[in-house]
């Protein structure tokens, strides 16, 4: 089936469902339902999605498909082998996939799924046929631990979905559990403010921190912004930052977050382009509902783009 012709307008979001398929508990079946009435409610062309959990990858592949089925998208890339569903299997038990509205067609063969062995997580990649130029959308999750290997894999995620060149355009739906080093024109950071300023030490912080010791031997502390930077100077832009978008933050509000307990408020969700797509970013929104923020500790994000404005 040939995709539509020529959407002018494409929703992408992401979306961090917290320990989706955990259990089989009644408490985690109204779970998933919340979950999905979230996801139905986003009304998304297309959707990266974190936090899928199972055992093996074929358990993954089927839990992916359930989600899309029940949300009513579509989550199969055409391959040489048959019909593979798109998701990266990561090595902690923790995976990431992409689903997409019935009318946009997988560029057959063109799934990439980076899993344990590359990332802490994974990453998915899909081009997909909208009836204008070939996008290519990405789900991805950084490390939650380890502040240098959180940098070091965003510096493997940029040669990833940038090389070689002459790919298409790619967005890339993650959570990225750091901070933004976006700079606007003046050179101004898009996010000035540091969330864990004033905020007593705990010890988390060494995970999103960097910190050091006055005279007196008392430490301070404030945001590790390094794996955002390495982000941002490979050339893959935050789109709340390009459209000028009010901050937000994306986490925090949950009983199940420790870095919340503590009064921090934080953006770790975020769609990011490469330059090809910055002309085509026309909105960036945070999805926060009383649904949301009780289906997820994260806040969906979804943004919108101009297919026709990529290459115009």
């Amino acid at each position: 089936m040939a995709a539509e012709p020529g959407l002018g307008s494409v929703r992408f979001g992401t979306y961090n469902m917290l320990d989706l398929f955990a259990a089989d508990s009644a408490e985690d079946r109204r779970h998933y339902e919340l979950v999905v009435g979230v996801i139905r409610s986003l009304d998304a062309d297309v959707l990266a999605v974190q936090e899928i959990l199972a055992p093996d990858g074929e358990a993954a592949a089927r839990r992916l498909r359930q989600l899309a089925g029940d949300a009513g998208l579509r989550c199969e890339v055409p391959g040489p082998g048959g019909p593979e569903a798109a998701v990266a299997f990561g090595g902690h038990g923790y995976h990431v996939g992409l689903m997409w509205r019935d009318g946009i067609e997988p560029l057959s063969g063109s799934l990439r799924c980076y899993g344990g062995r590359d990332f802490w997580h994974g990453l998915a990649l899909v081009t997909l046929d909208m009836g204008g130029p070939l996008i290519r959308h990405g789900a991805f999750h950084a490390s939650p631990f380890c502040r240098r290997l959180r940098a070091d894999q965003n510096e493997r995620l940029v040669a990833a979905v940038t090389r070689p060149r002459g790919k298409p355009p790619v967005l890339v739906g993650a959570d990225w559990n750091t901070e933004s080093a976006d700079r606007g024109p003046a050179g101004a950071l898009y996010e000035p403010a540091d969330p864990y300023a004033g905020v007593e030490w705990f010890a988390d912080l060494i995970y999103q921190c960097q910190w050091d010791y006055d005279e007196r031997g008392r430490r301070r502390h404030w945001a590790d912004r390094e794996p955002g930077d390495v982000l941002w100077a490979g050339g893959l832009h935050d789109a709340a930052a390009v459209t000028g978008a009010v901050w937000q933050p994306t986490a925090g509000h949950h009983r199940a977050d420790v870095h919340g307990e503590h009064g921090v408020r934080r953006r770790i969700d975020a769609v990011r382009v490469t330059d090809a797509l910055v002309p085509a970013l026309r909105a960036h929104q945070v999805i926060d509902t009383a649904q949301t923020r009780a289906a997820s500790d994260h806040l969906p994000v979804v943004v919108e783009y101009a297919p026709a404005a990529v290459y115009a």
